[in-house]
This record gives structure tokens, sequence and C-alpha cells, in this order.
């Protein structure tokens, strides 16, 4: 399908078939993603619950880093998709060649402030005396990689806002499968250590950003490169980029300050707790992500149809990106809620690990058909260029609504507060989201409805 534009899709085909075949890849993508971090996890495990604890440590400063990254492409995804559905292609193409060049700077700045800061960022993050090496020999290969895994993420967003959404999958699958390949390579074949993890993360992530470097600058992108070398300094696009990306930013941001608190409230239940934690945020994160690649699928859409004036159609990907997602998501919630045992006991060999592990798991999994309606929210506003509310919305997840309930439930019911704080705040979030694109849609249809009588009455 991708041999037609864009454009040319956008106007010929039905949504639900364009945002499937947008996000068939996209999906695709986020499972090889998920399935080498759940490869890195059971590997980790097999090295004892302080390397599994200290490889959750570092989760917050690979959230970080990942927003840094879906910032800038997110928010350059979201002003391309819309340019283009205005017809203004060199624009469009300015936007992309600067989100690359800033991805690029703050990749290395990331890198830099990172080295500098390692031993007190950790420390805020958690790390006791015990998981501190362990997490310092992971940590240093996340932030080489910082510079690539913020490239990967842009060229990915850049190349799906123009449907090619195929191009996108190549470089994410072709680094996914390397570092599969290399994990246990590294960890017991050569005995690196937990490092040995970190340092085929960091392979997979330099050559996804070589492939999609690749598929950017050799051809393959509907945007060409005319005037590329001036394009790339203006401030301006600079600051549209980032303001339009501040959702991603809040989403991405807060995971990381959600990282932080949720280790440094399990620690005081022990290496046990640190350990389950962090195996269940990996393994939840399977889901979270599959249901992020699907609402990247109908992101283009929605910002496209949004710049034409297509209110009808944009309304028409919503439901359908909506409904069959939590659908899906009831399918997957309700397996993941009975296996859990089972797939919890391939991570988790103690038993007081095993038995956080299970509980938390299986409190999202009760949560999880709602998701959808706060991934979808937020991108839908985020698409549009309702940067105030996506903001929001992005922020309720792992900010706003989770973080009193982080420091709150731990005081009131113990351990069992850390356990459902993420899954309760899953789902007052979907709540909080359900009025605001009511509400939306609501004013759409009534401009639509009021556009139609006064140009009938024109007619007359």
């Amino acid at each position: 399908m991708e041999n037609k534009s864009l454009e040319q899709r956008m106007e010929t085909e039905p949504v639900h078939r364009v945002i499937l075949s947008l996000a068939a890849p996209t999906v695709l993508s986020m499972l090889v993603i998920s399935a080498y971090s759940i490869v890195d996890t059971f590997f980790v495990t097999r090295l004892g619950s302080r390397a599994t604890g200290a490889v959750g440590i570092t989760f917050a400063l690979v959230a970080w880093i990942q927003a840094v990254g879906y910032t800038v492409g997110m928010g350059a995804g979201s002003l391309v998709s819309r340019l283009l559905g205005k017809k203004e292609k060199e624009q469009a193409e300015q936007i992309a060649n600067s989100a690359i060049m800033s991805g690029l700077l703050l990749g290395l700045i990331s890198l830099g402030a990172g080295l500098i800061f390692l031993t007190p960022l950790l420390k805020l993050s958690g790390a006791t005396t015990e998981l501190l090496p362990y997490a310092r020999e992971y940590a240093l290969f996340v932030l080489l990689s910082a510079p690539f895994t913020i490239e990967t993420l842009v060229l990915g967003t850049l190349l799906r806002a123009q449907g090619r959404a195929k191009a996108s999958m190549a470089g994410m699958v072709t680094g996914g499968i390397l570092d599969i390949i290399l994990t246990p390579v590294f960890l017991f074949v050569l005995n690196l250590g937990v490092k040995g993890a970190a340092l085929a993360a960091f392979i997979g992530q330099t050559v996804a950003a070589m492939v999609l470097g690749g598929c950017f600058w050799h051809g393959r992108m509907k945007l060409n490169r005319k005037k590329q070398s001036k394009n790339f300094f203006k401030i301006k696009d600079y600051g549209s980029i980032i303001k339009n990306g501040l959702p991603s930013l809040c989403r991405q941001g807060f995971a990381s300050v959600a990282a932080v608190l949720l280790n440094r409230q399990a620690v005081g239940y022990g290496d046990a707790a640190v350990a389950a934690m962090s195996v269940d945020g990996r393994l939840f994160m399977v889901f979270f992500s599959l249901f992020i690649g699907y609402g990247q699928g109908f992101q283009p859409v929605a910002g496209y149809q949004f710049g034409a004036e297509n209110k009808k159609k944009l309304k028409q990907a919503f439901i359908f990106t909506l409904w069959s997602s939590i659908i899906a998501a009831a399918g997957i919630g309700l397996a993941g809620f009975l296996f859990a045992p089972m797939i919890m006991s391939f991570f988790l060999k103690e038993d007081m690990a095993a038995r956080i592990g299970i509980f938390t798991f299986r409190s999202q999994c009760l949560i999880l058909p709602l998701i959808p309606i706060g991934i979808l929210s937020n991108m839908l506003f985020q698409g549009i260029g309702q940067q105030g509310k996506a903001a929001f919305l992005s922020a309720c997840r792992q900010g706003i609504v989770f973080l009193p309930l982080i420091f709150l439930l731990p005081e009131w019911i113990g351990l069992a507060g850390v356990e459902i704080a993420q899954a309760l705040s899953d789902g007052l979030t979907a709540i909080i989201s359900i009025p605001f694109v009511f509400c939306y849609f609501q004013k759409s249809e009534k401009k639509r409805t009021k556009k139609k009588t006064s140009d009938g009455k024109r007619r007359l």
C-alpha cells in the first residue's frame, strides 16, 4: 500500500483501512521492541534479584531518554501530518529536517549530562549500596545509546507521519531482533553479566538508527531534501516542534519521575519487591506499547483529516480505533489475569517476589480495557494541535493522578498501595479523559451543522 502517497490514501480509502495499514507495522515494531525487553528481563533474572532490581532502577533513565525522543518525534510528526493535510509539503519538509537536527543535539546533551550526574541519578532512583554497582554497569550503555535511541524515535515517527509505516518498522524490527540474538550471547557465552544486556541494547539501537537514517536520506521518504541546509536552523520551527511534543514530554517525563518514586517506595519492602515491580513494569509495558503503537497508526490520520477540515472522517477514525482497542484490551487483560502465575514463574523464582508480581500484574490486567481511552484521547488532541488538553491528559497517568497515589496509598495500606497505584491511576485517567473527548466532538458536530446550514442559506 505504500506505493500510494499518504494524500491519495487519505482521500480515497476508508479511514479504518488507512489506520490498520499504518498501525499494523507500528504494532509489529512495538511487539519486537517489547520482545527484546522481555528477553532482557528473562535473562537478567537468571543473574539474581539484585541484577533484576538494578535494571529496574535504570528505567527512570531510559524513560527520560525516550521522553526526549518522543517529544521531538511526536511533536514533529503531528505537525507534518497536519501540514500534509493542508497541502503544505515544503513546510512539512522543513519541520522534518529541523526535528532530526534537534534530536541529535538533545541526544548528545543527554549523554553528557547523564555521564556527569550518573551516580547521584541512580541513588535518587532508589539504588541501594548493593544495587548501585549493577545499576552503573547497565546505565552506562543506556547513556551511550541515547543519541541513537532518540534519533530512532524521531525518524520512525516522521516516516509514519507520511504514511511510511513499513519503512519505520524496518529499522525498529532490525534493531530489536539483533538485541534478542546478542543478549544471551553477551550474558552467558561471553559472561559479561548485566552490562551484556545493556551492550546488546546499545548495538540494537545503533543499527536501528542507521537503518532508519538510510530510509530517510536515500530517497524512500516522500519529503525530499531540497533546501535542507538552510531549513535546519529556523528557531521558530524548533519551538513549534517542542510545543507540539509537550504532551509526549509530559507522558514520558512523568514516567521517569514515577519510576523513581515507585522504586523508592518498593525499596522499603526489600530487593524482592524492587525486582517484582521491575519485572511487572516491563511485562505490562508490552500491553501498553501495543496500544501506543495502534494509536500511532491513528494519529497521522487524525492530523491529516483535521488539517483537511474533514471532521466527519476524524470522528469516524477515533471511534473505530477506540472500540477496536477496547475489545482487544479486554481479551488481552482476561488472558493476562488468568495466566499471571504462569507468566511470573518464568521471571521470578523467589516466593515473595512472585507473590508481589502476580498481584500487581493482575490488578493492571483488570484495568487494561480502560487504558486505550486515555491513550487515544491524548493522541487525538496532540494530533489536532490542541497541546494544552493533550499535555494535561498525558500528565495524568503517571503524574497528576499517579504521584499522589504512590505517596498516599503505601502510607494507608502498605505494600498493597505500591502494587495497585498504577492500576488505579490508569482507571482514573480514563475517567478524566472521557468528558474532554465528548465535549470536543459535540462542539465539532455543532460547528459542522452550523456550517451546513449557513452554506444552504447562501445557496438559496
